[in-house]
């Protein structure tokens, strides 16, 4: 029985011109809406309840910020540093993260809809007990994240490097990760049921589990 087909990604919806807009620094209960914002220095901040609509941010600096009750929608964010960002129970919709660093950053309890992350570094990074709907991966580096107790169904890794991830009590049925480096990962065998795998994964996880394969 095949899987059923991943359902679209839709993309950000941003106006076609966009005005460059100078924001330094973060403050709490800002709406910021149809502009550009490029080079924004906002490490170390400390807000809540920041919401982007229509944003494209540009090489910026996000560092060690801690922010709560965030909402980015229709959002592109390239070539910017989130390292160590602490931003829990985030919410993410119609967004793009492509070329940027996120070593360290904790997105735990994030709710995540329509989400691709690209050429992305992640590694040590939590999305613990975080929400996925229609979420996918690519070329992202994701040695030793984490991603206990999320809902990762149907969510998406291509050729990615998920070495000595956690997966503990995630939901994983329909996720894919056939076309990536899952070694060492923790995972259950609960956990395992409906996760879409290549033959060779296949085998290393029958041997995680102490199962003995015949030819």
């Amino acid at each position: 029985m095949r899987p059923a087909p991943a359902k679209a990604i839709r993309a950000p919806e941003l106006p076609l011109q966009l005005e460059p807009f100078a924001l330094a620094p973060l403050e709490s209960g800002r709406v910021i809406e149809h502009c550009r914002i490029e080079g924004g220095a906002f490490a170390g901040s400390r807000c809540d309840s920041i919401r982007l609509d229509g944003v494209h941010i540009a090489a910026s600096v996000f560092d060690d910020s801690k922010l709560t009750n965030v909402r980015w929608i229709d959002v592109v964010c390239e070539r910017s540093t989130l390292s160590m960002i602490d931003w829990r129970g985030v919410a993410l919709t119609r967004t793009v993260v492509r070329g940027c660093r996120v070593t360290g950053g904790k997105l735990v309890e994030a709710r995540l809809e329509d989400v691709r992350f690209v050429d992305c570094h992640f590694d040590y990074g939590s999305l613990s007990d975080a929400h996925f709907s229609r979420v996918a991966f690519e070329s992202c580096q994701l040695r030793e994240a984490d991603f206990h107790g999320a809902d990762l169904r149907g969510t998406t890794f291509i050729d990615c490097n998920l070495e000595r991830a956690n997966f503990t009590r995630a939901k994983l049925q329909g996720a894919n990760v056939s076309r990536s480096n899952v070694s060492g990962i923790t995972v259950g065998p609960a956990e395992v049921r409906g996760l879409l795998v290549s033959r060779e994964q296949a085998g290393a996880l029958a041997a995680l589990f102490g199962l003995v394969i015949c030819d």
